[in-house]
């Protein structure tokens, strides 16, 4: 793991919009991120059904990102979007509130940023301007933006 944090510079990232639905932005996130991602996931309540499956399928290649949490410590996981961990992850999600499965998640690829959202699913989410227009459309045709 590296020691530097992963972070959207200010000229490296764009408003997507406001996402108000924790849910609905994973399956965006499962519908439009490439699967050779990893999304990060950060939370200080996890439900142990949820740390348990996140620390089953740990990312190999693993990087930090910019914590949006800083008191108190949280805890992380990195899953790979390979299929079928997103999807897996969702089906569990639906049976917990969404500060049991994260407070804030991002996606990167090797050392690059793709997407954050700090406060998951009550606040605007970012996306690297690297992306395709494509992968853009399909984000914002899940999340209604």
């Amino acid at each position: 793991m590296t020691t530097d944090h992963l972070r959207f510079g200010d000229a490296g990232s764009l408003r997507l919009g406001r996402v108000e639905d924790f849910y609905a932005l994973l399956g965006a996130i499962d519908e439009a991120m490439p699967r050779d991602a990893t999304l990060y996931l950060e939370g200080t309540s996890f439900a142990p059904e949820v740390k348990d499956f996140l620390t089953s399928r740990p990312a190999p290649d693993v990087h930090g990102v910019a914590p949006g949490t800083l008191y108190s410590k949280p805890e992380a996981y990195h899953l790979p979007l390979k299929d079928p961990n997103l999807a897996e992850l969702r089906s569990i999600a639906k049976r917990h509130a969404e500060p049991e499965v994260a407070d804030h998640l991002a996606v990167y690829r090797g050392n690059e940023l793709l997407l954050t959202a700090y406060d998951a699913g009550n606040d605007d989410v970012y996306v690297a301007r690297s992306l395709s227009e494509e992968t853009l459309q399909t984000l914002r045709r899940a999340l209604d933006l």
